[in-house]
């Protein structure tokens, strides 16, 4: 079983070569001394996980709109020029047209709205309780998204061509939602074909859908794996 440790000063870039198929690249921008563990599983633990999984509970809709549509207000008060930009693209006078309310977490207090990017999702969060910003004017990569139990989230950023694996985790403090890690990995991506691709096993663990390409046979190859982090 193939597995790779990590430890990550700041601001460091590391390439690690696990064998002539796989480089994993991991960028750090967080505090000295964190590391993740990224190791091979088989797919009878991933789907066998799946069913004991550490996901926090939510709500993908809210009877009571006007709270929602506070949230909105609240939102609407930190685009920026980007998602100004793309608003106009989309022939929309606000990118009010680009948010969309996604979750609710009942046991973390917690909103999560989508903000479209090109070709992927930004996260944001909103306390439910206030509708005060939790993530202030920060906008967390959401694609494919998942909060812990615990209030880790995790979500990936997506391009238009040449997908690969760019992760995103933040957590929810006392402060808000902050950042935590993010990082990228090269010559792997999701796989599509799973649902979820990805989802929390336990409170310091992801497991994951993968999706690897063999220049030798030139076949995709579907592999899952275990990112376990320290937190």
């Amino acid at each position: 079983m193939r597995q790779i440790l990590l430890i990550l000063p700041l601001l460091v870039l590391i390439t690690v070569k696990a064998n002539d198929v796989f480089t994993p690249t991991f960028i750090s921008d967080t505090t000295n001394n964190k590391f993740f563990i990224f190791s091979q599983i088989s797919e009878s633990e991933f789907r066998q996980a799946l069913d004991h999984n550490f996901n926090a509970p939510f709500m993908d809709e809210i009877i009571d709109s006007s709270k929602l549509e506070e949230a909105f207000s609240a939102i609407s008060k930190t685009y920026n020029e980007w998602e100004e930009f793309l608003a106009t693209t989309e022939l929309c006078s606000s990118p009010r047209c680009l948010t969309s309310f996604k979750a609710y977490y009942p046991t973390l207090d917690l909103y999560l709205f989508y903000v479209q990017n090109l070709h992927y999702e930004s996260a944001c969060f909103v306390y439910a309780s206030t509708n005060e910003l939790a993530s202030g004017y920060r906008r967390f990569r959401g694609s494919y998204g998942v909060m812990s139990k615990d209030g880790f989230w995790i979500g990936l950023e997506r391009d238009d061509c040449d997908n690969y694996l760019q992760i995103e985790v933040c957590e929810l403090t006392e402060d808000g939602v902050l950042p935590v890690y993010k990082f990228d990995f090269t010559n792997i991506d999701i796989n599509y074909s799973e649902n979820p691709v990805l989802f929390w096993a336990n409170k310091n663990t992801i497991f994951i859908a993968t999706s690897e390409y063999n220049k030798i046979n030139r076949k995709q190859i579907f592999k899952y794996y275990s990112i376990l982090f320290k937190k």
